[in-house]
């Protein structure tokens, strides 16, 4: 019965799964199939708290409500970011960010490709997160000329690390608050371990999007460049996890790698072959300065940090709580939007014009809405103690892990992430079931948790409701299974490595750590 429990418990996450990858099917028409068996779940074999129908359709209605709020949020951040893209386009901007790009980058589009699909998303995570790098480093690879697909898996890989700490380092904050509150661990620690799981992701990052977008071909003499922005990502990540705290290591390290890479294509110049170099056309005729070109993602580098750190400086009492009115996600789609607004003044569009952009941008985005309040309706429902449905998946794969339990904690915390799509939730709801078990089995919590919380930040690498709103920002909505085919073989790859990491990290090399 056990085993038919978890069956039926794991189904919506198979029906999304089957239904985008194995039949190919749009995101906007699977995910209200899985919401609708879920919804069934819920009423019948899930019904574990023995609620009457009436208080069932109750519970229902209100995480129905609350899916449709969230996901109004998710498509108001992709609406920005889309703006934004479209703006670029039809000011021809997108050239002149192009040819700027490629003079910051030494003209080595594989080398564009490791800035702003890694190293960007990894200060936007830091300075806003929820959601955000993807939204804004898949749009400025399309504006570079990649293709959108290979722009999205990037840009979602490129997100894949800095999730554990996030804006502020908030997801390791309050997603180990369990653990601190009992006096188990401290921030620091927290930070401290999943910093030393977490630099060797991003080590191996550079060579798979390398390959993701160029194929074995790519890395012909480029392996010096990847290997030294690897290494040197994954040190700033270290120390500043180990050495300064969770609050600035997201934000810290992207924009210390940007500087240390842009420092090395200046002094050690690569041999870029003709396929991977950038050219800017003969005919083509700069518009605008690179400042103004690029002004909404200047901006928004600027602004996010400043939103974020400055309102709870200025206010320590209730800045954050400000911020976080109307869901930690509103102020960033409030200063994307803004950015977007502010770009196109710089660019010095025309109202009519931009009124037509708005109108382009909302035909796109208005189909996301019914994608990401499916699967946020059945994310809560999944979650709800009143189906325990999330809770059974978890309990029975920490039961069947034995020793293997580090591992596991890394797998569970991308199951989590996938399912929530936050790496912040997946950590709250499952950090005190890896405190109990992590004490039953005789292991070091720490390093249990630092497994959840890589594995939490790994998952939203493939998160269904990441993958629908990167796609929408740059007009791919539909074509998801394209996207997920990339990103689940990176995923594998690096659950792969992380599982290794927790494993070794547990039983042999600090079984004692912070203890």
């Amino acid at each position: 019965m056990g085993f038919v429990n978890f069956i039926m418990a794991v189904s919506p996450i198979v029906i999304v799964l089957a239904g985008i990858l194995a039949f190919k099917k749009p995101a906007m028409k699977v995910a209200p199939v899985a919401l609708v068996w879920t919804m069934v779940l819920a009423f019948t074999y899930f019904n574990v708290t023995g609620l009457a129908f009436k208080e069932n359709v109750a519970v229902i209605d209100a995480l129905l409500w609350k899916g449709i709020k969230e996901g109004l949020k998710i498509v108001f951040m992709v609406f920005g970011a889309f703006v934004i893209l479209n703006t670029l386009k039809r000011t021809g901007a997108i050239e002149d960010v192009k040819n700027t790009v490629a003079r910051v980058s030494g003209q080595d589009r594989r080398v564009q490709l490791i800035i702003v699909g890694m190293m960007v998303p990894i200060f936007l995570e830091g300075a806003a997160g929820a959601g955000a790098p993807a939204a804004i480093a898949a749009p400025f690879l399309v504006a570079l000329g990649f293709d959108p697909i290979t722009a999205i898996a990037v840009a979602l890989l490129g997100d894949a690390t800095p999730c554990s700490w996030g804006g502020a380092g908030l997801t390791t904050i309050n997603g180990g608050a369990s653990l601190v509150e009992a006096g188990i661990s401290t921030n620091a620690l927290n930070s401290a371990m999943v910093g030393r799981i977490h630099m060797f992701g991003v080590l191996i990052i550079p060579f798979i999007m390398v390959a993701l977008a160029f194929g074995r071909k790519g890395f012909k003499g480029i392996v010096p460049y990847l290997c030294y922005a690897g290494v040197t990502t994954g040190a700033v990540m270290f120390l500043l996890s180990n050495f300064v705290g969770p609050e600035v290591t997201s934000m810290g390290t992207g924009l210390i790698s940007i500087l240390l890479s842009v420092l090395f294509v200046k002094v050690v110049p690569i041999r870029t072959p003709d396929d991977f170099k950038y050219t800017a056309p003969r005919e083509a005729k700069q518009r605008y300065g690179a400042f103004r070109a690029m002004s909404p993602y200047i901006y928004m580098l600027f602004l996010l940090p400043i939103v974020r750190y400055g309102v709870p400086a200025i206010w320590p009492k209730t800045g954050f709580a400000f911020l976080c009115t109307f869901g930690y996600i509103f102020w960033v789609d409030c200063v994307i939007m803004l950015c977007g607004l502010l770009g196109a003044a710089t660019l010095r569009v025309k109202k009519d014009e931009l009124f037509e952009i708005f109108r382009m941008t909302a035909r796109n985005v208005v189909p996301v809405l019914i994608t990401m309040g499916s699967l946020l309706v059945m994310a809560y429902i999944m979650q709800s103690a009143t189906t325990g449905m999330m809770s059974l998946i978890a309990g029975d794969i920490a039961a069947l892990a034995g020793t293997l339990y580090p591992a596991a904690a890394v797998l569970i915390g991308s199951l989590g992430s996938f399912i929530t799509g936050t790496g912040l939730g997946s950590n709250i709801m499952f950090a005190g079931m890896h405190t109990e078990a992590a004490a039953a089995l005789g292991m070091n919590p720490i390093t249990v948790f630092a497994g959840q919380n890589a594995g939490a930040s790994l998952g939203n690498l493939i998160c269904p409701n990441n993958t629908v709103a990167a796609c929408a920002t740059v007009g791919e909505v539909g074509n998801e299974n394209k996207v997920m085919r990339r990103t689940l073989v990176a995923f594998g790859i690096i659950l792969a490595e992380y599982m290794v990491l927790a494993m070794v990290y547990t039983l042999v090399l600090f079984p004692n750590f912070g203890m």
